[in-house]
């Protein structure tokens, strides 16, 4: 059901129906507002960001998709960071400081994944508009709505009016990009190149459902990053600096490759004795996907009658797998202020935007410290730390577990605590005891989470139609 400027004013607009615009689709339904979301592309689509964070469970299960989910996907017991020289490395077992059944994250096909959130936002109640390009956003509508011009799948140009607008069309960043406010992360610069392979080793990490993250180190300043979706299909995919990629494209361009992403791509591979052992007999499924210039963000990111959420509002480096939950937890909390602003006074709904917004950005600074510390490799290598004595609260004992809380996706609360910890171990004599603490202490330096290949589902998630 389409409505045109002549039709219902919907209370709530969303553009994107990724996991952002899902899951705050999802919320204002179950409200009882009355949603529409409008979404580019055709589901099933592909997309990268394949590994989730145990914070997201009580989310998924809040959704209601839990159950499915364990159907469907690898279950994710912790983080394996390998040094650059494939024998040192470090496991992150989330089952250390998480003590339930949400430590058990998953690695996710994103097909399959953002198709399932946006089919339950329609179950839930909300309308979903697939192949409906966004052209013109007019924030400035009669009696202060917002208003959308759209084509349809039929090519047909439409109106549509909304008391309220979430913005969570990713990078596209509509909103921000019409205000002239999207502007990169100088010291961020990268770009990744991935794609999925089938028939590679299930080992050093990928039979348990780690996630595997490997230094690349140098002026490359980036990682590879290997994870399991099933038994015969892995993810893989190199991040590099810019400048370096530049470097080697002109390199690989005189040596005369016909495709020199892919030749760099297979370069980058081969340099980890790590990463070849695993793919030594394994082939690649399809094209080669490149991410550019992708770490952004926007100091405005909300006004009396619209809000961005998730990739819409920031984006910054995917090293510790954070985006998905950044995202649908930052549309949850969102969700609460724009209900307060549908139905509440104007105090109410002012002070629950700074409220909310307050937190995204203390998760969104600590992933950025987070980020630029692992990048800061000659400091702190994740694939040589252990632990350490260094008292947070009552319930955090030391800085490494700290670490598998910030892992687990632990940013929205305790964000300034955290962030002064990574403060403390940047400085290179108090990070020089640290690593003797690592030394003294075999607590937490197991090779394994202790899971097995019953992580796996018994039957491999299949593609879903969206719509079903």
């Amino acid at each position: 059901m389409a409505f045109d400027s002549n039709g219902d004013i919907q209370d709530v607009l969303i553009i994107g129906g990724g996991p952002a615009g899902s899951t705050a689709g999802t919320y204002l339904a179950r409200q009882g507002h009355r949603v529409t979301i409008l979404e580019k592309e055709k589901f099933p689509r592909d997309h990268v960001g394949e590994s989730l964070l145990p914070f997201c469970y009580k989310l998924l299960e809040d959704l209601g998709v839990l159950e499915q989910m364990k159907a469907m996907f690898v279950r994710k017991p912790g983080v394996r960071f390998v040094d650059t020289n494939g024998v040192l490395h470090t496991t992150w077992c989330f089952s250390h400081v998480i003590h339930d059944e949400t430590y058990l994250s998953f690695q996710v096909a994103r097909t399959e994944f953002d198709t399932l959130l946006l089919n339950n936002a329609r179950t839930k109640g909300a309308t979903v508009l697939e192949e409906t390009r966004v052209e013109r956003i007019n924030l400035d509508g009669p009696d202060g709505t917002v208003e959308l011009q759209a084509v349809g799948p039929d090519g047909q140009r439409k109106t549509y009016r909304g008391r309220f607008l979430l913005d969570c069309s990713g990078r596209n960043a509509i909103v921000a990009s019409q205000k002239g406010q999207k502007k990169k992360f100088p010291d961020l610069d990268r770009t990744a190149l991935w794609t999925h392979w089938t028939d590679g080793k299930i080992a050093g990490g990928l039979e348990e459902g780690l996630s595997l993250i490997v230094y690349v180190g140098g002026e490359k300043k980036g990682w590879i990053w290997v994870f399991p979706l099933a038994k015969d299909r892995l993810t893989v995919g190199v991040v590099l600096n810019n400048d370096y990629i530049r470097s080697e494209k002109a390199k690989l361009q005189a040596e005369g490759a016909e495709d020199w992403l892919m030749a760099l791509y297979h370069q980058e591979l081969s340099y980890s004795s790590f990463v070849t052992d695993l793919l030594e007999n394994a082939s690649i499924l399809q094209p080669l996907t490149v991410e550019g210039n992708y770490s952004y963000f926007t100091e405005s990111k909300y006004g009396e009658n619209y809000a961005l959420v998730g990739d819409a509002a920031q984006f910054i480096d995917p090293i510790f797998s954070s985006g998905i939950f950044l995202a649908m937890n930052s549309s949850r909390l969102v969700t609460e202020a724009v209900h307060a602003r549908l139905t509440g006074s104007k105090e109410e709904a002012d002070t629950a935007f700074e409220t909310v917004y307050g937190k995204i950005n203390g998760a969104y600074k600590l992933i950025h410290k987070l980020i630029n510390t692992f990048y800061s490799s000659d400091v702190i290598n994740f694939a040589q730390m252990e632990s350490a004595q260094e008292l947070i609260h009552e319930q955090h004992r030391d800085a490494m577990a700290v670490g598998h809380f910030m892992l687990a996706g632990d940013f929205f609360d305790r964000y300034d605590q955290y962030g002064d910890v990574i403060d403390v171990l940047q400085k290179p004599h108090l990070f020089k005891a640290y690593k003797r603490m690592v030394l003294e202490r075999q607590d937490w330096q197991g090779k394994t989470c202790g899971h097995d290949d019953s992580v796996f589902p018994q039957v491999p998630a299949v593609a879903v139609e969206a719509g079903d």
